[in-house]
């Protein structure tokens, strides 16, 4: 290397922090990944950045007990990444950048950022294996104030809710009857921060759901109707067939004998929700001998936590 070279380097390696952290915090996650890998002292400057949000999430496909996952931008364009903690596992939960993960092998469950592939462990769940479970949570996972919810049926009459504040050791569960209105399958989740409420979302074939408060532990059921009197407004708008409608089998290039079930998201613009979906293969009489695979919307943020909440 000439002598020109490595002044020239070291002029940029020396740049100083107070210049290069606003640089970081205004970059998106691509070009915040790329200006981490710079050098040494750029990487430390960008230690807080955690990426400007995108208006839509990106989607990552997983699945096949493979570590190669899929991962599709705002602009279409396609990257291929190795992710191992998602190697026999199913994210029921997606918001602000993190999954909550359920890894089937071992009953662990866990917060994780594959960007930065920060993880935070949580106690095992009660359940060894998931069925119809879907969660939400209501900060993120480093704040003091997360809640975790995840609910499932635990019979034909009775919806199951587990709670986890943040720090607590174990899960709390809660009963409640399914009665009141014939719930099918929950597709959506979220928390309304004002009102400090889970809502749950079955979007078909009438649109319903429940919400659960976390202040009283009460559940109500609701039903949906447009333009309804005497009738209260949902805090979000939902949308049921958004992987049909962005037309992301054709995106992907998935081959026409793929399946894939999906986790939905509550977006961070406007709190929208995306509801999970289940799409089966094309011309595929038996869609137990199509290949299966799993996908999760996911906003493009970077974070990292401390060695205390790190596994």
């Amino acid at each position: 290397m000439t002598d020109q070279k490595k002044k020239c380097k070291a002029q940029w390696s020396d740049l100083p922090p107070e210049l290069l952290s606003p640089i970081a915090e205004s970059l998106d996650l691509i070009d915040l990944l790329g200006f981490r890998g710079v050098c040494k002292s750029w990487k430390s400057a960008s230690s807080t950045a955690s990426a400007q949000s995108s208006a839509k999430p990106w989607f990552l496909v997983y699945g096949e007990n493979s570590s190669e996952c899929q991962l599709l931008c705002e602009s279409n364009k396609k990257y291929t990444i190795s992710l191992p903690e998602l190697v026999g596992a199913t994210c029921i939960a997606s918001s602000q950048g993190w999954l909550l993960v359920f890894q089937e092998s071992s009953g662990s469950v866990f917060f994780f950022c594959p960007f930065s592939r920060a993880k935070i462990d949580l106690p095992n769940f009660p359940a060894s294996q998931l069925s119809d479970h879907i969660a939400a949570f209501s900060s993120p996972p480093t704040s003091q104030d997360c809640i975790l919810c995840v609910i499932s049926r635990a019979n034909n009459d009775e919806w199951e809710l587990n709670l986890l504040r943040h720090g607590a050791e174990e899960w709390t569960k809660h009963n409640y009857s399914s009665k009141p209105y014939k719930i099918d399958a929950i597709k959506g989740a979220a928390y309304h921060k004002e009102g400090r409420e889970f809502y749950f979302y079955d979007p078909k074939p009438h649109p319903k759901g429940l919400v659960f408060s976390t202040d009283n532990l009460n559940v109500q059921y609701y039903q949906i109707v447009r333009n309804g009197l005497g009738t209260s407004t949902l805090p979000f708008d939902y949308c049921k067939d958004y992987f049909v409608t962005e037309n992301l089998k054709n995106k992907l290039e998935l081959a026409e004998n793929v399946s894939i079930s999906t986790c939905g998201i509550q977006m961070e613009i406007g709190g929208r929700i995306i509801c999970g979906e289940s799409i089966t293969a094309d011309g595929v009489t038996d869609q137990s001998s199509s290949r299966q695979l799993k996908g999760v919307w996911i906003h493009p943020r970077f974070y990292q936590v401390s060695s205390n909440n790190q596994s």
